[in-house]
């Protein structure tokens, strides 16, 4: 609540909305891309096993989703941390950064390195997450398939049951990480990963690793099973799977 009061004294409703422009921007393509590598890698370890769906296991899954979730991060991480910049950078006299002069700062102040800064442990983030959503997702809706709906297909409603659960779980495996990614984004208050950690234990103990979840899972939850009950119905409507399919045969057959 002294945080909802500091953004509400500095910037109003649109304070709540620092840098979501540039978040709209970056999540679209980060989506994007993290599911259809996975189901390019999830069609590829499939054909790899003979061809069997069921063959994949949870292993399969949550080595497709780490690998999806690393390219994804890696391709957006610069407009990340601008926009972790943004949010996080206290206002000069209650006025809005400007996304092209910070974005200029950081270049000639920091060198094109700073771009990259925190990417190891957004990484180590990610790859967790991303593997365990995935994997947790897929592996409920079998469940609930299987057990539940006696082989039908899972409605809308299931399918944002089982993105609540996956991405809670997901979220909380690997919340501290996120902790030391964000605080690794704030230029040079910090000297690296180890002194993040250092640091941070050392003044709030293990507790300072989970500061901030509750606000996290309530923005978690809802997009992740949002994100998939929109990506069911987009994969069915533009039948991605024959699309996925033919150019992992493709790939296949370049390959030998």
């Amino acid at each position: 609540m002294p945080a909802v009061r500091n953004i509400w004294r500095e910037g109003g409703v649109l304070g709540f909305f620092r840098g979501n422009g540039l978040n709209v921007l970056k999540v679209a393509p980060e989506s994007a891309i993290r599911f259809y590598t996975y189901e390019m890698l999830k069609d590829f370890i499939v054909h790899a096993k003979g061809g069997d769906k069921a063959n994949i296991g949870t292993t399969g899954r949550l080595f497709a989703g780490g690998v999806a979730g690393a390219v994804a991060q890696t391709a957006i991480y610069p407009m990340d941390l601008v926009k972790t910049r943004l949010q996080t950078f206290a206002c000069e006299n209650g006025k809005i950064p400007n996304l092209g002069a910070m974005t200029r700062d950081i270049w000639v102040q920091e060198g094109p390195r700073a771009f990259y800064r925190g990417l190891i442990p957004s990484l180590l983030g990610i790859i967790p997450y991303s593997g365990i959503d995935l994997a947790a997702y897929e592996t409920l809706k079998e469940m609930s398939k299987k057990y539940m709906l006696h082989d039908s297909e899972p409605g809308p409603l299931v399918q944002l049951g089982c993105g609540t659960l996956s991405g809670a779980l997901g979220a909380t495996c690997v919340y501290p990480l996120q902790v030391v990614r964000t605080s690794s984004n704030m230029g040079a208050a910090y000297k690296g990963m180890s002194d993040v950690f250092r640091r941070t234990f050392q003044h709030e103990g293990i507790r300072g690793f989970y500061k901030g979840i509750f606000p996290n899972m309530l923005k978690v939850v809802p997009s992740a099973s949002i994100t998939y009950m929109v990506y069911e119905a987009m994969k069915k409507s533009l039948d991605l799977e024959d699309m996925l399919l033919c150019c992992c045969i493709r790939l296949q057959l370049q390959l030998t």
